[in-house]
């Protein structure tokens, strides 16, 4: 099992090396390198739990990912299995979320509800998507941040959080619009005041991904004047690839 995991990872390590060349190459930009390595750290914590589960059908999956990987020859399987490896199923990949290895992220309103509690909340949302309402200039936005409150100035006097979404009356440049947030277009909160908050990376937008690693305030310099929400996009890189005013997202607890 440990020759296995070894290899697994030699595997995983050798994407994140390809992804680096191409980046070093000039093929691809910093984010998609980033990405790559978020997934290596993702394929190998999932298999780092299955090895650590292993039972007696768990233990026979993995004794056929072996065989597959000529760890170990038939006889071998067959003697230490009862069976011949074709009546064993292999585990499935470790790209693929086991939903019994991965704890279900809490509900996107339980987040928002817990965080507006501390202060302003840094909404971030693909305002591309069916059913968003946010002015027409930034419909065309994957990473568009807004910023809901209780106690802003201006006030959001109609803010709403339910099952299907959040809402509210925001401001822009001194025009009032209200935006409508459906959740399955929210991908990330986070508190405008502690930094604490959650992304749920199946909703990332492909064009966002590996930029939310260093998510943060929104960008001052397209801060509407006298605005009590704000609408921009996340953090934009610095040189080197570090995002400005970086937080590190977290669970909310």
């Amino acid at each position: 099992m440990t020759e296995l995991l070894k290899r697994r990872i030699g595997d995983s390590l050798g994407d994140v090396e390809q992804a680096l060349a191409r980046w070093r190459g000039g093929d691809t930009g910093e984010f998609e390198a980033h990405a790559e390595v978020l997934r290596h750290a993702a394929r190998t914590e999932r298999l780092a739990a299955r090895m650590a589960r292993v039972g007696f059908d768990s233990a026979g999956s993995l004794m056929r990912d072996a065989f597959d990987d000529g760890l170990i020859d038939r006889s071998e399987f067959c003697e230490l299995m009862g069976c011949p490896p074709d009546e064993v199923e292999p585990s499935p990949p470790i790209d693929e979320a086991d939903d019994a290895e991965a704890p279900a992220l809490p509900a996107k309103r339980h987040v928002v509800d817990e965080l507006l509690e501390s202060g302003a909340v840094l909404v971030h949302v693909d305002a591309r998507v069916e059913g968003v309402d946010v002015p027409d200039r930034f419909r065309g936005d994957p990473k568009l941040v807004l910023r809901f409150g209780y106690n802003l100035s201006p006030a959001v006097p109609d803010l709403a959080v339910d099952d299907e979404q959040m809402s509210g009356t925001l401001t822009f440049g001194g025009v009032p619009h209200r935006c409508v947030l459906p959740w399955y277009a929210v991908y990330a909160v986070v508190s405008d005041t502690n930094s604490r908050g959650l992304v749920w990376p199946d909703d990332v937008p492909d064009d966002v991904i590996g930029e939310l690693a260093g998510a943060g305030p929104h960008d001052e310099a397209d801060e509407p004047e006298g605005a009590g929400a704000t609408a921009a996009t996340s953090a934009k890189a610095a040189p080197g690839g570090k995002c400005r005013k970086g937080t590190h997202l977290r669970l909310v607890k």
